[in-house]
């Protein structure tokens, strides 16, 4: 009843609207939400998990109402949320809910539905495959060729390196332009998983391809997809914000394997080898801090080579190189490994 109360002032479904980028709308006269996008599953990768379109539901209990966020928190280009509704215990979570004219924003409304009166469409996510959404926003300043690549470069590592959705952490929007080009929203910038600020409480990825890379078809082009998808898979399963080597090491270190094993190209030798900082040796423990670390460790060269000395470590105890790589990128973040 509170939600009905709070957004009393909806208008009714727009049936003009784009639903491929429109956000849950609710009506209160018919008690009847529209959801663009849902996604279904447990939290695990254990069971198949259901995604969806423009659903339509009514609902008998608010279990909390979220949180107001000032207007416009979502402008164009944002890309619709994607809801997601937990087979545990029966919740539904809705990102995003607006007014129309977005005079209103609620994020994060949890409730119970009490029937699904239809969908558009459907399909089934098998047990073990990428669940988790991201969801594409590519500017028309990158070539198509970039933005064909970027598609199977993401295909690739969802195949290679599923990220699972849980509550809380299900999607996220890709945000992908040419340098030279306005950014697509004023405050998103650089290369990297950002949130907060003007954005919201929601997290994106950022990925501002640089002008000169692709004037003069330089690997990094590509080689900063692997490097931010790890980071979404690791961010999946733990918080290493304060241990910067082992964040942003095997990170690096992914994204060299992946455009040796793609593109052919050394990038250990290219681009980290030769900013090596002689410091990692000396004072390796600098390289838990980013403002400790600072230049020495310019393009992740030590945290590379801390990762690299890791996985040799691993080696020498006898482990394959194969195994000492899975230990380090996978099994630790699925909490198989404890480092000493």
């Amino acid at each position: 009843m509170y939600l009905k109360h709070l957004l009393r002032v909806m208008l009714f479904w727009l049936f003009a609207m784009n639903t491929t980028f429109a956000d849950a709308i609710f009506d209160p006269d018919t008690n009847t939400i529209i959801l663009s996008h849902v996604l279904a599953g447990d939290g695990s990768s254990q069971t198949e998990s259901i995604y969806a379109t423009n659903v339509r539901i009514t609902f008998d209990e608010v279990i909390s109402a979220g949180i107001s966020w000032p207007p416009l928190i979502h402008p164009l280009p944002w890309p619709a949320e994607i809801d997601f509704f937990d087979t545990r215990n029966q919740e539904l979570t809705i990102s995003y809910i607006t007014t129309p004219d977005r005079s209103i924003e609620r994020k994060d409304v949890v409730i119970k539905i009490d029937s699904v009166l239809g969908f558009d469409y459907s399909e089934s996510i098998a047990a073990g495959v990428s669940d988790f959404k991201f969801r594409y926003v590519l500017d028309e300043s990158l070539p198509v060729e970039w933005r064909n690549d970027f598609e199977q470069i993401m295909a690739n590592l969802q195949r290679d390196i599923p990220i699972f959705a849980k509550p809380g952490w299900y999607s996220m929007p890709v945000f992908a332009w040419k340098s030279d080009a306005e950014a697509p929203l004023p405050f998103i910038s650089g290369a990297c998983i950002c949130g907060g600020g003007e954005g919201g409480s929601y997290d994106w990825m950022s990925l501002e391809i640089s002008a000169w890379e692709i004037e003069n078809s330089d690997i990094h082009r590509y080689s900063v997809v692997p490097h931010e998808y790890f980071h979404v898979y690791q961010i999946s399963h733990a918080d290493l914000s304060g241990l910067k080597w082992l964040m942003e090491g095997p990170a690096a270190t992914l994204e060299s394997i992946y455009v040796q094993e793609h593109y052919g190209v050394d990038y250990f030798s290219q681009a980290q080898a030769p900013l090596l900082s002689g410091l990692v040796r000396e004072s390796p423990s600098l390289y838990e801090s980013f403002s400790a670390s600072g230049e020495a460790d310019d393009n992740y060269s030590g945290s590379v080579f801390l990762t690299l000395i890791l996985a040799e470590e691993l080696q020498n105890q006898g482990f394959s190189e194969a195994e000492a790589y899975r230990k380090i990128m996978k099994d630790f973040f699925l909490g198989r490994t404890k480092f000493k």
